[in-house]
């Protein structure tokens, strides 16, 4: 048992020293190297390849933290492929960064409208189950929550690519 337990111990002191070194090897762009890396980001985005993309916007965010173009793009990225959590906080960042983006915000209030909506959607079929009588007035109430979060999506159910323009 002693053994076994030694072993164990040995083989997390070498798997963490060997990501750590992989870690340490890790190619980060220089300074110079990011506004190249959003560029590509940037033209592959609109080719609509998100995940290439992201993968340079990751390497443009890592180098420089507070690139707020890179930020905002990534919000875009994740409200695209559904992905809401990791969209909200890019644009959170990117707000943090620089916050008066309007579109952002406008983005970023879309992003909760979707999820208000798909939260609905997902619980329609309970619907019946809990208005049976036991609260008499829930399923109207469901049901204008349901008009009103169309209403709002007929609005403006697009999302704004405004980004910084201080860059």
């Amino acid at each position: 048992v002693i053994m076994l337990v030694k072993f164990k111990l040995v083989v997390v002191i070498v798997s963490t020293l060997v990501l750590s070194a992989c870690e340490l090897t890790a190619t980060r762009p220089d300074s110079g190297a990011t506004d190249t890396y959003y560029r590509i980001a940037w033209q592959a985005y609109q080719q609509g390849d998100l995940h290439v993309a992201e993968g340079y916007l990751h390497q443009v965010t890592a180098a420089e933290p507070n690139h707020a173009h890179s930020w905002c793009l990534l919000g875009h990225i994740g409200f695209r492929l559904n992905r809401y959590d990791a969209a909200h906080q890019a644009y959170d960042k990117c707000l943090q960064i620089h916050p008066q983006q309007p579109m952002i915000w406008h983005n970023l209030a879309a992003l909760k409208l979707r999820q208000a909506t798909e939260l609905l959607i997902t619980g329609l079929p309970y619907l019946s189950v809990e208005a049976n009588g036991k609260y008499p007035h829930f399923s109207d109430n469901y049901h204008l929550l349901m008009s009103e979060l169309k209403r709002l999506h007929g609005l403006s159910g697009e999302l704004h690519e405004g980004i910084v323009e201080d860059r």
